[in-house]
């Protein structure tokens, strides 16, 4: 059993504080990291406004003055504070006039001044003229944050800027040449470009994730994505547009910019809340928020603006910790990449949070382009992720469909091959029917793999002196049957597998039988090799029934018993498994006082609790490394597998065969893989669940060291009324030194 087989899983269920200290630990690493995260976007804002030098022709040596009305600044500036480049404008808390002077050296040119804002409504004198008036004293926004002015060429002047802020303050004034170089107006348009850049790259993954995942259960996922993309472009254009014309002086347009934001905003929630179906319906609460919202440029006033901010808050707050909470609980299984998600989640709830706290405080909000940068890096993160994850899912879906067809078409015919030998009474049609029957296996099986190939076969029979051949189909020329003798009778398996050929030896009361095969020009592989093997052991049974006359249903056992002794040595690690399983169970329900028919029925049975395995990947029965969830979860099926198989059977060993293979995996208190518990889960079962645990426990894997026999009988003491039946336990503790003896002699003997 591997990393996340029953006993493995139940060793970490039975310490809960190992559980909880790891998944802290990965939650403080998932919010560190967000916040991290933040503080470099924020750092980033606060290098550009405060720290780097100022542009060449940039205003920064005002002399300022802030109010609560507009006639505390107008007249002469007899008290202010001096701006420097190192200490920027600032405005006083609660006071949203503010008054900035500055004395324009004298021009030999025409000169352009620009001033950009926060859309704060403002007026602009020059020697006292009024040269610009963007409704200062008339509205409390505007819709453009640019604004741009000629400045003749003459002596030194002084220039003044009135600026209302009611919220958010920022100014920002250059000088320019009149007649700007083609490398400054790139610089203009470079934000248009990038900004429908980017919504032709959400358009491009809407048309690609409607291609990569149209049918698959992320394609929500992708689709708000690419739409959250578009509106995140929509969002950097009308910014851009904002930061860049004066043709947006109307109020209603920063209402726009404003509820853009807060849509983007929305629109990011809920595409992370669309990863998980449970934090999905927490959504909701933004469809009060959006109506509200869109009601604000009704009234138009800073206190609205404020109620929005607000309101917005809470509802992220609210968003963002349960969506926190179910990703907390939440495996890579139901949502890929969890801690990616969960991580994206904290820090857009971080930079969002912020923005709209910085709105209602009125203090700097993060700039349009790093607030859209910012949601891109959410959705391109997220996009990856999950473009990664729906072809991660397709491949290994069409990959697991391919591998459960071949395995599928694989035991049916194996099965039908062996049903039709049981009819045969002839030996040499048994013999024809063999041969023909394993090739055309063998070329189905590597035609499902891509691999066209015509299979050859001979059969040669002994009669006492030399080898009579029945059967040439192919033809096979010149096959010595003597030679392929001497090596199969020394064999422990009479089989011998080539690279490109195989050789079975049948013999029963000194009657020998060679079947030979070649032509398999593409190789034989592991699974190649594994139907041969398994095909072989069957037959051999059959073989022997028509020659000793056992009885069928004898038969038929041995036949399942065989192919689950097959299936098991595909799994490297375990070979003398179901040996162990067998002979414990059979001592531990003779200590519960069972009869010797029902113990024997039940140990017999046991040895097939793990035949479902035949139809899980060999990439998976035969990995070194420890399974991850979604290996492990294709692991579990193969109780309900070996049920199907077994159950098509008819017969009290079947029946009982059926019940282990599909319970041994149930936990007494119901945690185990189909919910059953208690007296729920048949006897048989609960038996074996304990051998088989006992048993994998004892055993070194690449992933953990054999444990000690104490640890183990204390485990198992442990686990009395939540992961076994108390009155196995208590039979099983009974006996236990005797029954770990009778196991450790299995293991090293080497005849067994």
């Amino acid at each position: 059993m591997r990393k996340k087989s029953a006993a493995v899983k139940e060793k970490r269920k039975s310490n809960p504080i190992e559980q909880v200290k790891k998944s802290g630990s990965r939650s403080t690493v998932t919010i560190v990291v967000a916040v991290m995260l933040f503080l470099i976007t924020f750092l980033i804002q606060f290098v550009a406004t405060n720290i780097l030098p100022a542009n060449q022709g940039e205003i920064t040596d005002w002399r300022f003055s802030s109010g609560t009305d507009p006639q505390a600044i107008s007249g002469e500036l007899t008290t202010y504070r001096q701006a420097t480049a190192g200490d920027r404008v600032s405005k006083q808390f609660g006071a949203p006039y503010v008054r900035l002077q500055y004395t324009l050296p004298a021009q030999s040119a025409e000169m352009r001044l620009v001033i950009k804002t926060a859309y704060n409504p403002i007026r602009v004198e020059v020697d006292g003229e009024q040269v610009l008036q963007n409704g200062y004293g008339e509205k409390t926004f505007t819709g453009n944050s640019y604004q741009s002015i000629l400045l003749p060429a003459g002596d030194a002047r002084t220039l003044d800027l009135y600026v209302y802020a009611p919220l958010a303050f920022s100014i920002k004034a250059y000088l320019e040449p009149a007649q700007i170089t083609m490398v400054q107006s790139f610089t203009y348009y470079i934000g248009f470009g990038a900004s429908i850049a980017v919504i032709l790259l959400g358009i491009g993954m809407f048309l690609f994730s409607i291609f990569l995942a149209a049918k698959s259960r992320h394609i929500r996922c992708l689709l708000l994505l690419s739409i959250t993309v578009c509106f995140a472009g929509l969002t950097a254009l009308l910014y851009t547009y904002s930061n860049t014309t004066m043709l947006l002086t109307a109020s209603y347009w920063f209402f726009i910019l404003l509820l853009s934001e807060l849509l983007l905003m929305m629109l990011g929630y809920i595409t992370i809340a669309a990863c998980c179906k449970n934090s999905l319906k927490n959504a909701a609460v933004f469809i009060p928020v959006a109506i509200f919202s869109f009601i604000i440029p009704l009234f138009a006033t800073t206190w609205a603006v404020r109620a929005a901010a607000v309101v917005m808050t809470a509802a992220q707050l609210f968003l963002a910790i349960k969506a926190n909470r179910i990703f907390a609980n939440t495996t890579t299984q139901a949502v890929p990449h969890i801690k990616v998600v969960r991580g994206m989640l904290i820090y857009f709830a971080l930079i969002s949070i912020y923005n709209t706290i910085a709105l209602f405080l009125g203090i700097g909000l993060l700039s349009g382009y790093l607030f859209s940068c910012s949601v891109l890096l959410l959705c391109a993160v997220m996009f990856v992720v999950y473009c990664r994850q729906v072809v991660y899912l397709d491949i290994r879906n069409l990959e697991r469909e391919h591998q459960l067809y071949v395995d599928t078409v694989w035991a049916e015919d194996v099965s039908e091959l062996i049903t039709k030998m049981f009819s045969q009474k002839d030996e040499t049609t048994f013999l024809i029917e063999t041969a023909h029957g394993l090739s055309a296996i063998l070329e189905r099986n590597l035609n499902a793999i891509g691999e066209s190939v015509n299979v050859h076969v001979c059969v040669g029979v002994y009669n006492g002196s030399e080898f009579v051949e029945i059967l040439n189909d192919g033809p096979v020329e010149n096959c010595d049957y003597i030679s392929l003798y001497k090596h199969l009778k020394d064999q422990p398996q009479k089989l011998l597998i080539g690279n490109t050929t195989a050789e079975m030896l049948f013999q029963a009361n000194d009657h020998s039988v060679i079947i030979h095969f070649e032509n398999i020009l593409c190789g034989i592989s592991r699974r190649v090799e594994n139907t041969i093997r398994t095909v072989y052991l069957n037959l051999l049974a059959v073989f022997q029934n028509l020659n000793l006359e056992k009885d069928v249903s004898d038969i038929q056992e041995e036949l399942f018993i065989n192919l689950a002794t097959v299936v098991e040595q595909k799994y490297r690690s375990t070979k003398k498994h179901l040996v162990v399983v067998a002979a414990l169970s059979y001592e531990l329900c003779k200590n519960l006082g069972m009869s010797d028919e029902r113990a024997n029925l039940i140990s017999l049975a046991a040895m097939t609790h793990d035949i479902g395995k035949i139809f899980i990947s060999e990439q998976i029965l035969e990995k070194e490394s420890p399974l991850t969830e979604e290996e492990f979860e294709q692991m579990k099926q193969h109780t309900e597998a070996g049920f199907n198989i077994l159950s098509l059977q008819k017969g009290v060993f079947f029946e009982m065969a059926a019940t282990i293979a599909q319970q041994h995996h149930e936990n007494f208190d119901g945690s185990g893989y189909i919910g059953l518990s208690g007296r729920m889960i048949a006897p048989e079962a609960r038996l074996v669940r304990v051998i088989d645990v006992v048993d994998a426990l004892l055993s070194k894997r690449s992933y953990k060291e054999a444990w000690s026999a104490e640890q183990v009988k204390n485990y198992i003491a442990q686990g009395k009324n939540t992961l076994f039946d108390p009155t196995v336990v208590d039979a099983f503790l009974s006996c236990a030194d005797d029954l770990l003896a009778l196991r450790t002699h299995i293991i090293e003997d080497e005849s067994i």
